[in-house]
């Protein structure tokens, strides 16, 4: 019984009880015959009509309830018609997507940019085992098309949707990277259909988990700012220097060995993760990065990373970093506030945390872990350096004992491992004397080298 026919049938039982009472004080008052016998007539109408209207009331939610039962029955034969055309195409390799299917996912009311009308902009078509998407060209008002775990592989009538702003194919088919041309309005098309032929509006794309190997020129979708293809097979970046509005980059468990092809991109997050990048590289012409992933690769060094000094977050766990003093290269990043260092090997040495914080004082979080003020002193106190302890106790014994030299028995730790800022600086600094005697030999100048 829903809430609203326990709270009517409530209602009929206070009305009766109210009734019963009036009926019952009417009796008592009752001081002849006739007023006896027109009272038990009042009350004996009063009964018939409760009764009347408990029977109404029950026919009124039986048939509720049989109207619901009966909705839910047809709505479980179409669940189960849509479920077998969904498993019969499954094994056919996809269906043809149709308008009526089309139609069935439409939802989330705008206007229209052009004729300011109201039509549908959003389109959910996920897991329905869709191959062909050419009925989509009818819909030219979309902004939002899902369509993920499904068996496209042809972008092409996506052309016809020159509002599409959000696009998800994740777990699809596709071996292209946004294959597809938004009309443009030219010198052609000018007269003919010049206001609608506006290009591609794309922000955000997600074609993660396909089975794209290259990256082709993506100029004509100008105005991405969002793009996921990460988990596909891709092996080397290219068609992402015209993006110039790009913001977030996933390129995530791929096949990259080298990092190039992103040169002046105002790129925020940068993710390349579970790659196969042995060198970083060319990150320092990103001038807006904030936040670096690079887990899961073979990465030595992190060098290259002294000139990101935007970086507010790095990630590169699980690696081949085996000196601690390779985060010295980031102890110039001045906003670098979020560190991840763990599963490589110098993780395993001795103070590894503490190392870590020393030389990297400005740190809020390592390996997911927050920075605690306790181990920003105990850090400085594991080197006995400036601000340490170790000066107010030898301070503190010399008064209570002058005469007893200061026993040391906790002394400062005693860094193992070479300096590698000072080691790659002296590379560099033999690179430029070479440079410098090549260009006195062939009469090049040094820049030009």
């Amino acid at each position: 019984m829903t809430e609203d026919e326990e709270l009517e049938s409530s209602a009929l039982k206070i009305q009766a009880i109210a009734r019963g009472r009036k009926a019952r004080r009417g009796n008592r008052r009752v001081s002849s015959p006739q007023k006896a016998k027109a009272s038990e007539e009042d009350l004996a109408a009063a009964r018939l009509q409760s009764i009347q209207r408990g029977r109404k009331s029950r026919k009124r939610v039986d048939d509720m309830r049989e109207q619901k039962a009966a909705a839910g029955r047809i709505q479980a034969i179409h669940r189960g018609r849509a479920d077998r055309r969904v498993v019969v195409a499954k094994k056919q390799g996809g269906l043809e997507l149709e308008v009526k299917d089309v139609r069935k996912g439409l939802s989330q009311m705008a206007r229209n940019p052009f004729t300011l009308r109201h039509s549908y902009v959003k389109l959910d078509l996920n897991n329905q085992a869709v191959k062909s998407i050419s009925a989509i060209s009818q819909f030219t008002n979309l902004q939002i098309v899902e369509m993920n775990n499904n068996y496209i592989s042809d972008l092409g009538p996506l052309a016809d949707l020159p509002c599409l702003l959000n696009l998800d194919l994740s777990k699809n088919n596709l071996t292209e990277c946004l294959d597809y041309e938004v009309p443009e309005c030219n010198s052609g098309n000018m007269f003919a259909d010049g206001v609608t032929a506006i290009g591609s509006m794309l922000h955000e794309a997600n074609l993660s988990f396909n089975k794209i190997e290259r990256i082709r020129d993506l100029s004509s979708h100008r105005f991405l700012q969002h793009l996921n293809i990460s988990s596909n097979n891709i092996k080397n970046i290219n068609g992402l220097s015209s993006l110039s509005m790009l913001q977030t980059l996933s390129l995530a468990e791929n096949q990259i060995s080298e990092i190039r092809g992103l040169d002046n991109l105002p790129i925020i997050s940068l993710d390349l993760g579970n790659n196969k990048i042995k060198t970083i590289a060319n990150l320092d012409t990103l001038p807006r990065l904030e936040k670096l992933f690079l887990n899961n690769n073979e990465i030595e060094s992190l060098a290259a990373l002294r000139g990101c000094h935007t970086l507010r977050s790095i990630d590169i766990g699980s690696n081949a970093i085996s000196v601690i003093r390779q985060v010295e290269f980031l102890a110039d990043i001045p906003k670098l506030a979020n560190l991840t260092l763990e599963n490589n090997p110098c993780d395993k040495l001795d103070f590894y945390r503490l190392r870590v914080i020393t030389r990297l004082t400005g740190l809020a979080s390592l390996d997911g872990a927050a920075v605690s003020a306790e181990e920003k002193v105990k850090a400085i106190n594991l080197y006995g350096g400036d601000g340490s302890d170790l000066g107010n106790r030898k301070d503190v014994w010399a008064k209570c004992f002058p005469e007893m030299e200061f026993p040391d028995f906790l002394p400062p730790f005693q860094e193992v491992e070479e300096d590698v800022v000072a080691k790659e600086e002296k590379k560099e600094e033999v690179s430029r004397s070479w440079l410098y005697r090549q260009g006195g030999f062939t009469g090049l100048r040094v820049q030009e080298c």
